[in-house]
Order: structure tokens, then sequence, then C-alpha cells
């Protein structure tokens, strides 16, 4: 497998390490994280970099596993409890998509991370979120219905 930095460093390429393995658990938490994987034990610890405004990672995650493992390989371990904890931004942030999340005190509570329509819905009864899906499906015009039965949404 070679490694193409892309707009990064274009002039090199670099064969990845045999015991190189992509980490597919979607976006880094602490939670999705193997402590005893050298490419992702400190790959959580790399999202919302100080300073870093737009996003929540500098460098794609790949990247950010090689960081990883040359932390670990420079001898440094997870040895006690975090004092900070990453917090995803908030679904009502109008920027969301270009907000980094933010490191906060590890005794912060945890934010609710569901967004609004999924409190409305949970908070009715069966009967009455079958009631609330016939009245949206109703109102829906012919091309919404069609596009969400494309989408495999029906």
């Amino acid at each position: 497998m070679i490694w193409e930095c892309g707009d990064l460093m274009p002039a090199q390429k670099q064969a990845l390490p045999a015991d190189f393995t992509k980490f597919l658990h979607g976006f880094p938490t602490r939670e999705n994280c193997d402590p005893t994987n050298p490419y992702q034990a400190f790959l959580w610890m790399l999202v919302a970099l100080p300073y870093q405004n737009g996003g929540q990672l500098v460098f794609p995650v790949d990247y950010l596993q090689l960081v990883s493992k040359r932390l670990w390989d420079c001898g440094v371990r997870p040895s006690v409890e975090p004092t900070v904890r990453y917090q995803k931004p908030s679904n009502a942030d109008p920027n969301w998509l270009s907000n980094p999340g933010k490191w906060v005190d590890a005794s912060t509570p945890q934010q609710d991370s569901q967004r609004p329509v999924e409190k409305a819905v949970d908070g009715l009864v069966g009967q009455q979120q079958a009631e609330l899906a016939r009245e949206l499906f109703k109102r829906m015009t012919p091309e919404q219905r069609r596009m969400m039965a494309e989408d495999g949404d029906l």
C-alpha cells in the first residue's frame, strides 16, 4: 500500500508499514480507539487541535494514525485518566460542519447528542409516531416521496 499525501507533500510517496490497518470506526473518539494499538492509542487526542478553526481534523485520519504510531514508537503510552475530554460540536450550532468542537474539563457533563427531532419523536408513544408519519407522508410532494423511496428511507 502506498501512502499518498496528496496536496500536503506531493513529491513524497512512501509505503505504509506492513502492520498498518485503516481506522474503520467512524470519527475517532476515546471510546472507539484501541489503547493497545499504536495506530489508534493517540488518534482520538489529535482531533480539534489547539487554535484550529474550520473542522475537527487537520489531516486525514490515515495520516493521524501514523502520528499516533510515531508517538508510540517514541515511548509515549496512555497511563492516567485524562483531565480533559473532547466535546463534539452541538447539532444546534449553526456552523456544526466547520466547528472543530472543543476540549473541556473531564468533569463537564456530556452534551445530549440527540437532534431535536429525535427527542421529539422519542417523546411520542407508538401510535402517535405512526400518526405523525402518516401526516408527514400526506404533506409530501410526489417528488419528495419518490426521493425517500429511492434513498431507502421508506
